[in-house]
């Protein structure tokens, strides 16, 4: 057609004839009168598609950047103090979230997605809090070997599903099903070399094939359904006999994008009977999160991941640094021989440098301690048991002289009921300014006739002037001695009042001749030092009396002190205490600032302690302290922490029994180890605050789960040497211990670890523990992406 036409003008402008321009002319205009009304259309259509494409991508945008904000405090915000992490049914909206984006107003939902697909809903909203939070049946997995090659092409992986049972006392825990989700990208392998070792022996209880046809949140779920309900006792890994019993399931997967080396965020879980508050459990460490983003007509649907390590009763959230120094010496001449410290000193101090500077401190707790001798006790009161001015007999009590020294006599009494049997105090004591565990009634008691099981001496006790008394607490039962023996007792905390009353109570001894002989009678008192200054970067600093902080030249005060009695063999030899103050709201207030414009305070900075009390000149003499900052950033508020500071005296040749179980050493619990981090060498690590550690006697350990840690400065056969990395002391040891994943004494999944702290030789006071494990959260790729 355009050929045509530029041939038709050509033979125009060739040809002689005048009005040659004038034709041009006129046909142009037709054909651009032809031409240009479907060129307009065609522009405007294109226009309004534009501004719809236009529309459509700026929403497409919009409620993109929904998700990804979403994904972010899913990541680092605090979600569940929004929302319950056990409701799975509800979408969270939040109006942060839901807000103007590219000048259009986007919603977004975020909901928790119940993954143990054989367990009803409603049931995981009613009873899963309580379950997880109960820390009795705890189930985690990790994977423990990559990279399994098997000819000619496939690559697998091994996991290990781990269930801890704390039982109570008769219970037998039934399994009735265990159960495992993968995320999308994961598929169960098994053949007859790789399978899953509930498949290991065909007569054991739990010999199961698991089913995994099972499609569930667009991936596979494998289940083992056991009918009969084998007890937990017969499971692979199970020792009936500990506390916890651990049993440990192990299957293999695949990974479907072909890289070895991807681990899944898979959840597994457990249905049992036989244990009411139990009736299932499940990996609540893994999370997955549904994400909904609408923005006009655009709405994006998108699920996510989360690591994260459940909240254990005794965690904090943060990281720590431990600093600290000795407040007494050995001064030149330093007497090898003995060790023996000889100076005071008014104060010490510490510098705190490496806490990241966009951190802030989250809690800080000041500890000191020292040891004072014989000669710094008190006693409230004292009877020699020349005579009864003291007390109230009542019929069975008399002064016996008939043995050169005097002494009480306690014997039958006609009536063998009370309240003829009693001898009470006549004149309440005074015990309002002492600590619980700070005072100590002691007494000599023998006897010099045949008792019998029935026969004894007991004690009750009053802080009320005698309104109301204690159960009798007994002295003695039977044969005991018939030369004199000590007898104490620490008087419980609720006794320590302005009205205490003490009185004894002859048991049994209804038959005439029967009795027994009581002398030196005494409450002992133990006071701690509970003040001390405290300085940050030289500015003495403390709190007023409504709490808040303020420089000043006043102290602090101790938040709580503990003593301990002292001995040498039997022998008593003076008492340690020691003090703590919670300090977080100084250290924020004082400390460096981070730099401009930040305005944070991360708790860098010099700290010194002073003016506490102790006694020099005696093995036992040591004077010391230690502070804690536990602070929070984005790098490290996952870490969890166990502190623990119940003081505690290790005598010679003793193992403490630091959680009161009757046996050497002690659990440490509340905790959950996680998975290592690709290229993360430490599990966790220790830190421990002794009072009189020295150099002359050794023999002292740290055994975690039965291995003998060790530093730089401190041997494992010698831990508590006043040398610790980092620390010039001398009395005191702070010492922090590495523990390694590669030393596997900690894999993720335990709940609990044994700790030792043996001692042959040496004695010393034990003021704190802390124990921290890395568990920072990680928010997976997205397991699914859809746009509507």
């Amino acid at each position: 057609m355009i050929k045509k036409v530029r041939l038709a003008l050509n033979r125009i402008r060739t040809a002689d004839e005048s009005g040659q321009a004038m034709m041009t002319v006129l046909i142009l205009l037709l054909l651009g009168g032809l031409m240009i009304p479907p060129l307009m259309g065609l522009m405007g259509t294109g226009l309004k598609a534009e501004a719809v494409y236009e529309q459509k991508t700026s929403e497409l945008h919009a409620a993109d950047a929904g998700i990804e904000d979403a994904k972010w405090q899913i990541k680092h915000g605090n979600i569940d103090t929004i929302y319950s992490p056990y409701d799975f049914t509800t979408a969270w909206y939040d109006p942060d979230l839901s807000q103007p984006i590219n000048g259009k107003n986007v919603n977004v939902t975020i909901q928790n997605v119940w993954i143990p697909m054989t367990i009803p809903i409603d049931e995981a909203t009613t009873y899963g809090q309580s379950i997880i939070q109960s820390n009795k049946l705890i189930v985690t997995g990790t994977t423990t070997q990559t990279a399994i090659s098997i000819p000619p092409s496939t690559t697998i992986s091994k996991y290990k599903i781990k269930i801890t049972y704390y039982p109570g006392a008769s219970e037998d825990l039934k399994v009735a099903e265990l159960g495992i989700w993968l995320p999308a990208g994961f598929e169960y392998y098994s053949d007859s070399t790789y399978k899953s070792n509930l498949e290991d022996d065909p007569m054991a209880a739990y010999y199961c094939e698991p089913d995994d046809d099972a499609q569930h949140a667009g991936n596979q779920a494998i289940l083992w359904s056991l009918p009969s309900s084998p007890s937990f006792t017969t499971f692979p890994g199970v020792n009936p006999s500990s506390y916890p019993m651990t049993a440990e399931i192990t299957f293999y997967f695949k990974p479907l994008s072909g890289n070895p080396g991807q681990t899944p965020d898979a959840i597994a879980w457990i249905k049992t009977s036989g244990v009411t508050d139990i009736p299932f459990s499940w990996n609540a460490d893994i999370r997955v999160y549904k994400m909904t983003s609408t923005c006009g007509g655009t709405a994006i649907e998108s699920y996510v991941s989360k690591s994260e390590l459940r909240k254990m009763q005794s965690a904090i959230a943060g990281d720590y640094q431990a600093v600290g120094g000795s407040l007494m010496i050995d001064t030149p001449p330093i007497d090898t021989g003995t060790g023996i410290r000889d100076t005071l000193l008014s104060s010490s101090n510490a510098t705190v440098s490496s806490i990241p500077t966009d951190a802030e401190v989250a809690a800080a707790f000041l500890y000191w301690s020292a040891w004072q001798g014989e000669g710094s006790k008190t006693e409230p009161f004292k009877d020699l048991c020349q005579n009864l001015g003291k007390w109230i007999n009542r019929g069975c009590f008399n002064v016996d002289t008939g043995h050169g020294d005097k002494r009480f006599e306690a014997h039958a009494h006609s009536n063998p009921n009370p309240p003829n049997r009693y001898c009470d105090l006549k004149s309440a004591l005074d015990l309002s300014s002492y600590t619980a565990g700070s005072v100590i009634l002691s007494l000599d008691v023998w006897e010099n006739c045949t008792l019998t099981s029935t026969d004894g001496l007991d004690f009750g006790l009053s802080g009320d002037g005698g309104m109301t008394w204690s159960n009798d607490i007994p002295i003695f039962r039977d044969d005991i001695s018939s030369q004199p023996k000590k007898f104490t007792y620490t008087i419980p905390g609720q006794y320590l009042t302005s009205d205490f009353l003490i009185r004894f109570h002859v048991s049994g001894m209804i038959e005439e001749n029967r009795l027994c002989d009581i002398d030196n009678i005494k409450i002992t008192g133990m006071t701690a030092d509970t003040s001390v200054l405290f300085r940050i970067d030289g500015q003495q600093v403390y709190f007023d009396a409504d709490g808040q902080p303020q420089a000043g030249t006043q102290p602090i005060t101790a938040d709580r002190t503990q003593v301990l009695p002292n001995y040498n063999g039997s022998t008593p030899n003076g008492f340690s205490y020691a003090g703590s103050k919670d300090v977080t709201d100084l250290i924020r207030a004082f400390s460096d600032k981070a730099p401009d414009p930040a305005t944070n305070y991360p708790g860098n900075g010099t700290y010194t302690v002073g003016d506490v009390a102790g006694d020099t000149n005696n093995e036992w003499s040591y004077a010391g302290w230690s502070l804690i900052i536990i602070y929070t950033n984005s790098a490290t508020e996952g870490h969890q922490l166990y502190l623990y500071d119940t003081f505690l005296y290790a005598d010679n040749e003793t193992n403490i029994d630091f959680d009161n179980d009757g046996q050497p050493g002690g659990t440490i619990s509340g905790f959950l180890v996680p998975d290592p981090v690709l290229g993360e060498i430490n599990a966790a690590k220790l830190t421990v605050f002794v009072g009189e550690g020295d150099d002359v006697w050794n023999g002292d350990a740290l055994k975690f789960n039965g291995i003998a840690l060790s530093n730089t400065q401190s041997p494992a056969t010698d831990v508590w040497n006043s040398k610790s990395p980092g620390l010039t002391a001398d009395g005191v040891d702070i010492d922090t211990f590495s523990i390694t994943w590669a030393s596997t004494l900690l894999e993720p999944g335990d709940t609990y670890a044994q700790l030792d702290l043996p001692t042959l030789y040496d004695s010393w006071n034990l003021v704190y523990m802390i124990l921290s494990f890395r568990s920072e959260t990680s928010t997976g790729g997205a397991l699914n992406y859809l746009i509507r």
